[in-house]
């Protein structure tokens, strides 16, 4: 029998799959990083904002490959304000 703490767990952990071919996202970030960043952010594209902050959008392959990004994010010491899984622009 599953306790709450389980259910939430696996909710969890499903909220953000990105299935087998991936998904694309929206990272919104305070903080400025110019365009020849886009290559080793994963080839994200970078959109700098007047207020400070930039959005990275594109897609990413996996958990693992959105995890690296994030890590990449706070290694530059940037402040995640919102990560979303959205439909891919067309």
């Amino acid at each position: 029998m599953m306790n709450k703490q389980d259910t939430n767990s696996k909710e969890s952990q499903t909220a953000f799959s990105t299935g087998a071919q991936g998904a694309f996202f929206e990272i919104h970030v305070k903080g400025h990083l110019d365009e020849s960043w886009s290559d080793w952010l994963e080839g994200l594209d970078v959109t700098l904002l007047q207020n400070g902050e930039m959005i990275l959008c594109g897609h990413i392959g996996d958990q693992a490959a959105l995890l690296g990004t994030l890590n990449k994010l706070y290694g530059l010491n940037l402040t995640l304000l919102s990560l979303s899984k959205v439909e891919q622009k067309k």
